[in-house]
């Protein structure tokens, strides 16, 4: 099985690829938490692209070089498609999760993602902001888990209301989402 440093140096190689060739790209889960603070430990890479559907063809030319196999396409293109992620799977058997632009909410993710130096290299990782946004989307025990230890770690150095106005904006003011929210940033901001 893959360990942590595996993980972190292919999705810098990843990344790296990706903006060498001119993709736009964040690395976000377990990475990005640690590149804001939060160390967690992992064994697969998130990496959210951002560019139209007739650019997919290359994100997927990009990530076959860095992970050393050849893809399904027509899988990884439905699952854009489908659920806006595509699930690669390196040489190593490392899982590789490439999330696509499905909501318009990606396209404010680009434009707020930041650069970071990891593993002796720069690269783009989502916002704190950005990466809380996607954690509330998922909604999943381990999601609020990372959620606690980001906003207890960043503190007023992270945009409560930002996020905030995103999930309601999307999920609507009652949805759990919004409560839990607020009684994160209550509780460990």
């Amino acid at each position: 099985m893959a360990d942590i440093p595996d993980a972190f140096a292919l999705g810098v190689t990843i990344a790296t690829e990706l903006d060498a060739a001119g993709i736009a790209n964040a690395l976000g889960g377990a990475i990005a938490l640690a590149a804001w603070g939060v160390p967690r430990a992992t064994i697969d890479v998130d990496i959210n692209v951002f560019v139209e559907d007739d650019r997919m063809n290359d994100v997927l030319d990009v990530v076959e070089r860095a992970i050393g196999v050849s893809v399904d396409r027509s899988a990884a293109l439905r699952g854009h498609i489908d659920n806006g992620l595509m699930v690669l799977v390196s040489a190593s058997g490392m899982r590789i999760d490439v999330f696509t632009p499905s909501i318009e909410f990606s396209w404010e993710a680009a434009q707020t993602a930041q650069r970071r130096h990891i593993l002796d290299a720069d690269v783009s990782v989502l916002s704190a902001e950005a990466l809380a946004v996607f954690k509330l989307l998922f909604f999943r025990s381990k999601d609020i888990a990372d959620l606690e230890r980001l906003v207890a770690t960043q503190r007023t150095g992270m945009d409560a209301a930002y996020v905030r106005g995103h999930i309601a904006d999307m999920m609507g003011e009652d949805d759990p989402r919004v409560a839990r929210w607020d009684d994160l940033v209550r509780q460990f901001g």
